[in-house]
């Protein structure tokens, strides 16, 4: 095993490519693991596999020894998010999602790699209605309403595993939505996909959104919230991430600054989260912040779309 050497599964992805880019940026020896993944001559090592299928992620440990493994991978076969592919297939979410991980938890323990990061997320809790008022912390008790968040429970439940049977270091970082250029799929980013298209394409748009906040937060920052992590000595087991706290309204209102006044108008309706916002002090404490603002997010995301329209 080689100091500092990264390998991801899910090296393909939205935030895994990110986190690669910066990994190598950072003097990081990178490697990417998953299906189809082929070498593109950009320094990176590439196995083609998947975590579930036996031997396959073993074979790439064994070949590239890393120093720790992020798992970044996700079910989303037809590329709609991983949200939406888990109500469709829960079968196929779990399978991925925890049975994945889990086996690459193994494969990682029969490799000598000890450190492991996984891309959880903030589904795992259930309604606000189940907390206290105020922000929720990593002592607060799980509860998933929707496939993809039992899938995730099922993972952090794996982690544990492989710390107390397996003897890894595993930390799992629990995203919000993650946005900012590239993301485009629907479920949880359809209002928010909807503003962004009529802004780049300057037609007027007038839209009834829900007056909830949701944190967020842009892909990059969760990236390198992750390399941190892969990179710390004793990170904590589990880690919230909060990021920005923002609302369908408030894009609205950048992104019609951005585009032109009066093109993007959002009317909020009342209506009852999802989710409750947490509170990520703890990761905040390690020394990450989120660099880019909802200004940032939204200009980098409108440039990309008016440039593939050009």
């Amino acid at each position: 095993m080689k100091a500092g050497r990264l390998l991801v599964a899910g090296g393909a992805g939205f935030v895994g490519g990110r986190l690669l880019r910066q990994a190598m940026a950072a003097g990081v020896e990178v490697a990417s693991f998953g299906p189809g993944d082929v070498d593109r001559g950009d320094g990176v090592a590439r196995y083609h596999g998947r975590a579930e299928t036996p031997g396959q992620l073993l074979d790439a440990l064994r070949d590239f020894r890393p120093a720790a493994l992020v798992w970044a991978a996700g079910h989303n076969p037809a590329g709609d998010g991983l949200a939406r592919a888990a109500i469709e297939d829960p079968a196929g979410g779990i399978a991925v999602n925890a049975g994945g991980f889990a086996a690459a938890l193994a494969a990682c323990a029969m490799a000598g790699v000890r450190r492991v990061v996984g891309c959880g997320s903030t589904v795992v809790y259930g309604p606000p209605s189940l907390y206290a008022p105020g922000r929720v912390d990593e002592a607060a008790q799980p509860a998933p309403r929707s496939a993809y968040g039992l899938s995730k429970l099922m993972a952090e439940q794996a982690a544990d595993w492989g710390a107390e049977a397996l003897g890894l270091t595993v930390t799992t970082l629990r995203l919000p939505l993650v946005l900012g250029p590239g993301r485009w799929y629907a479920g949880a980013a359809t209002l928010y996909a909807r503003m962004l298209r009529a802004a780049a394409s300057r037609e007027p748009l007038e839209l009834a959104v829900p007056s909830t906040p949701f944190d967020a937060v842009h892909g990059d920052d969760a990236a390198a919230a992750l390399l941190l992590l892969a990179r710390h000595e004793a990170p904590p087991r589990r880690l919230n991430m909060a990021g920005l706290t923002v609302t369908h309204a408030g894009i609205a209102a950048v992104l019609d600054r951005l585009a032109g006044l009066g093109l993007i108008a959002a009317r909020e309706e009342p209506g009852e989260p999802d989710l409750p916002l947490v509170d990520d002090a703890a990761l905040r404490a390690l020394g990450w912040g989120a660099a880019r603002d909802l200004d940032a997010i939204l200009s980098e995301s409108l440039a990309e779309l008016i440039e593939e329209a050009a």
